[in-house]
């Protein structure tokens, strides 16, 4: 009976660091996709002998400078959409409360501004 019952936690054991190999390594993985998805390289496609002699597309435009969430003011911040005089108060607060965001995705902790809102913003913000 005792053979069995230490047998039995054995397979446990074995069984419980499979599973905790395979979770840290899906949240490496899931943590290395989003870092992949924030930096954006502007790296060209890599061009294969048939699309050499295409023309290639017309540049984008410059993109217009983001807004930096830790040094914005709060009239600064009341032109993003979805963000009107009291969210912006409150990211102004936050602010002063807990020192610079580091990333902008961090915005999403104050209250009213939500995973919604912050996507409409996203392009228009960010961390220097």
């Amino acid at each position: 009976m005792l053979r069995q019952s230490l047998c039995f936690r054995a397979v446990e054991m074995r069984l419980g660091m499979r599973l905790l190999v395979i979770s840290v390594a899906l949240t490496t993985l899931t943590i290395a996709s989003c870092r992949s998805r924030e930096t954006n390289t502007n790296s060209p496609p890599a061009i294969s002998g048939s699309q050499v002699d295409k023309p290639s597309a017309p540049e984008p435009r410059p993109q217009e400078p983001c807004l930096n969430l830790n040094t914005a003011t709060a009239e600064e911040l009341i032109k993003l959409p979805g963000v009107g005089d009291v969210i912006a108060k409150r990211i102004m607060d936050y602010r002063e409360r807990h020192g610079r965001f580091r990333r902008a995705e961090e915005i999403i902790i104050i209250e009213g501004l939500s995973e919604r809102k912050y996507r409409a913003i996203a392009k228009l913000v960010c961390i220097e």
